[in-house]
């Protein structure tokens, strides 16, 4: 049995460090870059392909779709620098398709680029930064398929290496706040230590920091506890099975923060599983299972009481990729998994043969890890990634397990890394997941 008091810190390097660490560094928006001197480019303007093609210092070459220059016009008719926003009024008639550059030379002092263009009304010229340019050069193929997200596979050996912070300072510093979120963004889960067991309500005090907590129909910040009229599984005693949360929402929440506030003598270990490990395993071991859980997706649902009565349903299929191959999303609850399938009644059977699988992966001792938390220690976990669970319990009168959960959604936790690049002047910027 493992405590969290005995797993080790881990990401204890400055900010610096931890940015250079980085596996991908994606381009900043313009608006975001520093800007960056002394350039020594060529410029060619290939009317005939309209195409901006542009050498630069390092010896490669973009080239810059003229319609895409005209898109991305910063002048202050086209684009407004105090709400970064573009001034666009109307995309059918500003559609763009017939811009063509005339002219284009490079102003060596500032770093810009002028263009002219043919027969564009009144708005006859555009000024580009070239870090601005540099920062937007086009992928390439290999660039487009390399991990848009530097991620790291884990399994039960994790246990002892899980990423951990103090509470404290992650309340007071926002670069510590910074690397918890990354933490979890690349390990899927991370700890938090020496936070005040017996007071409730500092699981929403850390979500106000980041943004708000994720509102849903048990509440914003509820209590995992026995209950004699519990209307979900996870109020009552028994083994809890390893699941995502919040499966019958369309939009799943992206980040589960479970305070433990008191803990039983039998019983009640955590249990969590990387996902992505296990799909990773499905995809290379059963391919065509693989396909199967990406393709056909599958009903969840809850019908109880909360806050308000409810009745919550949404199909997602198990597994989700991003456009390059990369896995984005795994998705799955059995206690909330309901009876309507979507799937061919011919392909049926290989669809709970590709299921089972995935499940065997992700409840494998060589991927789980056993954690009893301990009162004052709070686990946050990425709700697309992490599976948790519960073993069964035993309540006295004077031993009650109790924790406290909330819910952050990414797009606020990613929001909230983003501001810290900018403030810091990171060469970072967090991608949209």
């Amino acid at each position: 049995m493992f405590s969290v008091s005995k797993i080790s810190k881990l990401l204890s390097r400055s900010c610096n460090l931890y940015c250079r660490s980085l596996d991908k560094i994606h381009r900043r928006p313009f608006y975001l870059s520093p800007p960056i001197s002394c350039y020594s480019v060529q410029v060619e303007n290939r009317i005939d392909q309209k195409l901006l093609c542009i050498k630069w210092e390092d010896g490669q070459t973009t080239n810059y779709p003229h319609i895409y220059l005209r898109d991305n016009c910063p002048c202050p008719s086209c684009y407004n620098p105090q709400i970064r926003q573009r001034t666009i009024s109307n995309a059918i008639y500003d559609d763009y398709i017939n811009a063509t550059i005339k002219t284009a030379h490079v102003d060596q002092e500032k770093d810009q680029i002028h263009v002219e263009w043919i027969n564009d009304g009144q708005h006859t010229s555009s000024i580009f930064q070239l870090d601005w340019l540099k920062n937007c050069r086009f992928a390439s193929q290999d660039e487009i398929h390399q991990p848009r997200i530097n991620r790291s596979l884990w399994n039960s050996d994790t246990r002892n290496n899980l990423p951990q912070f103090d509470f404290n300072e992650v309340m007071n510093d926002r670069l510590q706040k910074y690397h918890w979120l990354r933490s979890i963004l690349k390990h899927g889960i991370a700890v938090i230590e020496n936070v005040l067991p017996n007071d409730i309500g500092q699981v929403r005090k850390l979500a106000n920091k980041i943004a708000y907590l994720r509102p849903c129909c048990y509440g914003d910040e509820y209590r995992l506890e026995s209950l004699g009229d519990a209307t979900t599984i996870g109020y009552q005693t028994g083994t809890l099975a390893l699941h995502c949360d919040l499966v019958y929402y369309s939009n799943i929440p992206g980040i589960v923060l479970l305070h433990s506030i008191k803990t039983v003598s039998h019983g009640g270990e955590s249990l969590f599983s990387d996902g992505f490990r296990a799909a990773q395993l499905l995809k290379e071991s059963h391919p065509q299972y693989f396909e199967l859980l990406k393709k056909y997706p599958l009903q969840h649902q809850d019908i109880g009481r909360g806050t308000y009565d409810f009745h919550q349903m949404a199909l997602h299929p198990v597994i989700r990729e991003y456009h390059n191959g990369e896995i984005k999303q795994v998705c799955y609850g059995d206690h909330s998994r309901a009876s309507m399938l979507q799937v061919p009644h011919d392909e049926v059977s290989t669809f709970y043969k590709a299921l089972l699988q995935f499940l065997k992966y992700l409840y494998h001792p060589d991927n789980l890890i056993e954690i009893k938390i301990k009162p004052g220690s709070l686990i946050a976990t990425d709700n697309h990634r992490v599976f948790h669970g519960r073993k069964a319990y035993v309540n006295t009168p004077d031993n009650r397990r109790l924790l406290e959960s909330g819910l952050l959604d990414w797009e606020e936790a990613t929001s909230y890394m983003r501001i810290v690049e900018r403030d810091y002047n990171m060469n970072y910027l967090t991608p949209s997941l």
